[in-house]
């Protein structure tokens, strides 16, 4: 069996150009894992915090209370990009990013996700954005377990009752549809979770937060927007991660004979590839 774990960087919010704090790009990312893996990579990750965090190492602090205790990808892009923080700051931060990705790479673990450039004074509807992007990701995942000749379940960071409930209802829909169920693998609609209490959401914020969304402001906006979410410092992660990340993108080709899976950009801006992304 697989496990898909969802979140997402960024806002659906107004993007304005004259506005530095707004945010040019919406991410949604996943991770998927087998079964067979995910205990021993959430075991990895809690003690990948304790080894970057003394104050988790002290005899006092029980298992739940580093669980419990996140990294933020939106704390570490920050220290990439803050060059007064000195660079111990930003050293700790890329080697943060890097073994988690090398916890990745050990077990198996493929990612998929989605990106949206919005244009200026644009408002993404996110009741729309949202849920497409995760239908979307559910036919790479499904396509995945097929050729793993397994079933999944997608795992998303929960949000509120109403958006949660507009996220999965057109995937329940279309498992039940009268022509059949077009997620077949899947044994059930996305489940919710939070990030204190399922590990590897907490791992996916680091792909989305600190690697997807920063490489994305960088590469899919242009550096005289002056937009706060874009830093010349991002490109250590493009150039550090990017060819990694690419072998772990799960790629396939479909019925149709068209490359499918991995990451999307949806650029209609500058109407850049999706390429640029990590190579």
């Amino acid at each position: 069996m697989l496990f898909c774990y969802v979140d997402e960087s960024g806002t659906c919010e107004p993007y304005n150009v004259a506005d530095p704090g707004s945010t040019p790009v919406f991410v949604v990312a996943g991770i998927s894992v087998a079964a067979t893996q995910q205990k021993s990579l959430t075991m990895d990750y809690v003690r990948l915090k304790k080894e970057f965090e003394p104050q988790l190492q002290k005899p006092e602090r029980t298992l739940s209370d580093i669980i419990k205790h996140e990294v933020k990808g939106s704390k570490l892009r920050r220290d990439v990009a803050n060059n007064a923080g000195g660079r111990n700051n930003r050293r700790r931060a890329l080697g943060f990013i890097d073994k988690s990705l090398k916890l990745l790479e050990d077990h198996g673990c493929r990612i998929i996700g989605k990106v949206i450039v919005k244009t200026d004074g644009q408002t993404l509807q996110d009741k729309r954005e949202y849920p497409k992007a995760v239908q979307e990701m559910a036919v790479s995942f499904n396509s995945q377990a097929a050729a793993s000749r397994t079933q999944g379940i997608m795992i998303l960071d929960s949000r509120t009752k109403v958006k949660n409930e507009g996220n999965v209802h057109s995937i329940t829909t279309r498992r039940f549809r009268t022509g059949g169920d077009f997620y077949p693998q899947l044994i059930e609609a996305p489940l919710f979770g939070h990030s204190d209490t399922h590990v590897p959401l907490q791992i996916v914020d680091i792909l989305a937060s600190a690697i997807i969304f920063p490489i994305a402001c960088l590469e899919y906006t242009q550096a005289s927007e002056q937009n706060l979410h874009r830093h010349e410092n991002y490109k250590m992660i493009k150039d550090k991660f990017g060819a990694r990340l690419a072998h772990l993108e799960h790629r396939y080709v479909n019925e149709a004979g068209q490359n499918r899976g991995g990451f999307q950009v949806v650029d209609p801006v500058g109407h850049r590839g999706t390429h640029l992304l990590f190579r």
